[in-house]
């Protein structure tokens, strides 16, 4: 009797053992923050190309950090760095007074995004039922200073997609879509003379993107103690 009772209590032990090794490596794969950052192409549609945002391609480049709230939600923030340009020729539109135009300019962009993963994002097998990779909507707020020192708020609409690479490790790829709240990034407004407002008649600067980043600040792997 007493060897029997002894080998349940070791086979419980050895079960908690497991139990706690395997709950621990989970938790020391959790992270807070995630820091990275980004390069692609740019485009822009605004007076000087109202229907292809990939005539003139720019260069475009990301700084990343992230606040991870969870699997399903982060706060994005960024400093990203875009080219854009435009050539009235290029296109069939006729100006007022047959004028034509062209522009190139870069712009500096500090945003800050609400993101929303379809599924719980991360790399644990555990009850969680975490993806390597999931698809993400984003939205948030920015400024935008272009080279014709003009500042312009907009709003950045991003869809993308991320995936684990290795349990600190990530990459993206995200479309960003920034509503400009003016029509002046491009050093040019009201060309056809209808007055522009705070959303009539604005400009918009998207980017494609690929990006690399790393996962810091461990979460505390304690869920439960006693004083």
């Amino acid at each position: 009797m007493k060897s029997f009772k002894t080998r349940h209590i070791i086979n419980r032990l050895i079960v908690l053992f497991i139990i706690a090794i395997t709950a621990n490596t989970a938790a020391a794969q959790d992270y807070r923050y995630e820091v990275g950052i980004g390069g692609g192409i740019s485009g822009y549609l605004g007076d000087l190309n109202q229907s292809n945002v990939l005539k003139n391609p720019g260069m475009a480049a990301e700084g990343i950090f992230r606040y991870l709230i969870g699997q399903r939600f982060a706060v994005k923030g960024s400093f990203a760095f875009a080219q854009i340009s435009g050539d009235a020729k290029q296109f069939s539109n006729e100006f007022p007074n047959g004028k034509d135009y062209k522009f190139e300019s870069n712009y500096y962009d500090l945003g800050a995004s609400f993101e929303f993963n379809f599924l719980n994002y991360g790399l644990n097998n555990d009850y969680r039922n975490l993806k390597r990779i999931t698809p993400y909507i984003s939205l948030g707020m920015g400024v935008t200073y272009s080279s014709g020192k003009q500042f312009n708020m907009n709003i950045p609409i991003g869809l993308g997609a991320k995936f684990k690479m290795a349990p600190r490790w990530n990459m993206g790829l995200e479309m960003r879509a920034r509503m400009m709240l003016g029509d002046k990034i491009d050093n040019h407004s009201d060309l056809y003379e209808v007055k522009s407002s705070f959303l009539k008649n604005t400009d918009w600067c998207p980017t494609l993107m690929i990006s690399i980043t790393y996962n810091f600040g461990e979460i505390c792997k304690t869920c439960h103690y006693v004083d």
